[in-house]
């Protein structure tokens, strides 16, 4: 059950009233005691005046010190005891400061009335005679109590500083709790942030993982349907090549749990994967489904990990679209390196026309945007689009080494003794592809 939320100035009100009740009612015991204080009427006035304090002390500061100040001052008011009389006239003193009001003027403020309690009897002297005593206080002054005048001085100013004190204080807890409070909103921001990243890198490599070998599968399972069971060789070659490459989807689609689950110790980026041996793997895949397939790979020997994992997947994305939607019977890949970059480039002879190779996987799709991302994350710039002359060109450009890992990006690990694995490393260290079964009617299987 929740608490009832009570307004400030409610409960201000009601500490005010229960102060109130609680003194009067000490008061009327003690003086039926017989002891201290025997004149209740000063101590009700006082005590009247310290709820009043409490009340509106944090609202209204300035209006409380002076209507304190006035009742205290009030000349007709004979109430001699004077460490009594200006208790009200501290607390104004202290609420003043404490709401921010400064230190000089608040005393300056209370100087009058204070004076006027301590020093000037003028309640002996009637109205027309209070001006003519203001000028005689040497007289009287000589028998003041200067040992209580000093304390009640040393009293306000003492509550003054402490107000003020308080004041300091509130304003740095607010500081402090909106600092909280933009720190939450933006660890809220950086949780929500982050959960996308890291869903965009999920779905990313799954659809990476996945898609290039479905994409081969169907094609290749067209055909299968095609030959059908009359060639029972060709057919049992079909059938074998499909299996494989399904186990191959189903081991990189468990490393890529493995590392999901693996957590941030799960493995190391200190082996990179085998880039030359994944790319020709990803490439012998295609040609087996009939496509004329042109490989100039020429792979640098130092190239860091996350960009032999960026290139692999673009390679493959390409080669995937290329699968599933155009229509063209060739394609051209090559790879690259100068002293400080890299290149990749897949070319089709697709037509801009032609109707795509599986319809049904033709629609939608995220492809061309994981393969920005992937270029994205090490520092690249990914261009895909319609190459002159027909077809279609994707062309990945990025630094040889990484200049820093983009967030949400997953991190490819190799397999260790304790069972960490890697995604990036699927494709090198799967088993190698069948060989080549006969193209479908109409296509020729011709290797670079």
């Amino acid at each position: 059950m929740r608490p009832l939320s009570i307004p400030p100035w409610v409960r201000s009100a009601l500490a005010g009233v229960a102060f109130l009740a609680v003194a009067l009612l000490a008061m009327e015991g003690l003086h039926r005691a017989g002891w201290y204080p025997t004149r209740l009427d000063d101590y009700r006035v006082t005590a009247a005046l310290v709820a009043l304090c409490i009340v509106v002390g944090q609202r209204l500061p300035y209006p409380l010190l002076v209507v304190v100040g006035l009742v205290v001052a009030w000349p007709t008011w004979a109430f001699d005891v004077l460490t009594v009389r200006l208790i009200p006239l501290v607390i104004a003193v202290y609420l003043a400061c404490a709401a921010g009001r400064r230190v000089v003027a608040v005393l300056t403020v209370a100087a009058v009335p204070t004076s006027m309690a301590m020093f000037l009897p003028l309640r002996y002297e009637p109205v027309s005679a209070w001006l003519p005593a203001l000028g005689a206080w040497q007289v009287w002054s000589s028998d003041a109590d200067w040992s209580t005048i000093v304390l009640m001085g040393i009293l306000l100013v003492a509550c003054a500083v402490l107000g003020r004190a308080t004041a300091r204080r509130r304003r740095s807890e607010l500081v402090l709790q909106r600092r909280n409070e933009e720190l939450v909103r933006l660890r809220e921001s950086d949780q929500a942030r982050i959960a996308s990243e890291e869903r965009t890198a999920v779905a990313r490599e799954v659809h990476d993982v996945v898609a290039h070998h479905m994409a081969a599968i169907v094609v290749r399972s067209q055909a299968l349907v095609r030959v059908g069971v009359a060639d029972q060789a060709e057919f049992a070659e079909y059938a074998s090549w499909v299996a494989g490459t399904g186990q191959q989807a189903l081991s990189e689609m468990r490393k890529v749990v493995r590392v999901l689950r693996a957590g941030g110790d799960g493995g190391t980026t200190d082996a990179p994967v085998s880039l030359r041996s994944a790319l020709e793997d990803a490439v012998d895949r295609v040609r087996a489904t009939g496509v004329r397939v042109e490989a100039d790979l020429r792979v640098p020997e130092s190239l860091g990990v996350m960009q032999d994992f960026a290139v692999l997947r673009v390679c493959q994305e390409a080669l995937t679209n290329t699968l599933v939607h155009s229509d063209g019977s060739s394609v051209r890949i090559s790879l690259a390196a100068s002293e400080d970059r890299i290149r990749l480039e897949v070319l089709d002879d697709g037509g801009s026309e032609g109707s795509p190779r599986v319809p049904e996987l033709a629609a939608g799709g995220a492809g061309i945007r994981g393969m920005r991302e992937r270029a994205a994350s090490i520092g690249g710039v990914l261009d895909a689009g319609p190459a002159e002359g027909g077809g279609w060109r994707v062309t990945l450009e990025a630094p040889r080494e990484a200049r820093g890992q983009t967030a949400g990006s997953l991190r490819p690990v190799t397999e260790s003794g304790s069972g960490a694995a890697s995604a990036a490393a699927g494709a090198a260290t799967a088993p190698p592809a069948p060989a080549p079964a006969p193209a479908p009617a109409g296509r020729q299987a011709v290797a670079s």
